[in-house]
């Protein structure tokens, strides 16, 4: 997974995204090499009296259409924890999953806690809120985001 810290006047922030193999642009021009192929193929079939092709060649676009839309879907994920002056805000952003928590930095405490002792996630807690991060990063990536963050929200 890709994490990227940017630093600006006074703000510190870091997101991890998934790794993308086909960016938008090269999606779409994967979909219109297979969808002229298809209908290519389809057509000169008809035109030798298999008419059967057409409906299944449909539903292959169709389902190849399903499966790209998912992959987008994934694409457009992320997690966010920004770092200005003393709030600490966590963005996470998942298929199925959305959440936005504002900590005041001096309170915020983190930790690495989960379900399985093996892959915890960063744990950010402060006056009974609590925002888990880190489903979007490998193990190290978790620990080192959890060492910096402990860093700069010591006094």
């Amino acid at each position: 997974m890709a994490i990227t810290t940017r630093e600006t006047a006074g703000a510190r922030e870091w997101i991890a995204r998934p790794n993308r193999s086909l960016t938008p642009a090269v999606r779409r021009g994967l979909i219109g090499l297979i969808l002229a192929a298809s209908i290519l193929i389809s057509l000169g079939f008809w035109l030798a009296g298999a008419w059967l092709v057409l409906p299944f060649a449909g539903l292959e676009l169709l389902l190849l259409f399903v499966a790209l839309r998912a992959i987008a879907r994934r694409d457009a994920s992320f997690e966010s924890i920004r770092l200005e002056g003393d709030r600490l805000t966590v963005t996470r952003h998942l298929p199925g999953c959305e959440s936005h928590h504002s900590f005041h930095a001096g309170w915020a405490r983190v930790s690495l806690e989960g379900e399985r002792p093996d892959d915890p996630l960063v744990c950010i807690r402060s006056h009974g809120k609590t925002a888990r991060v880190g489903a979007l990063m490998t193990p190290d990536q978790r620990q080192v985001l959890a060492m910096d963050l402990r860093q700069r929200l010591q006094p």
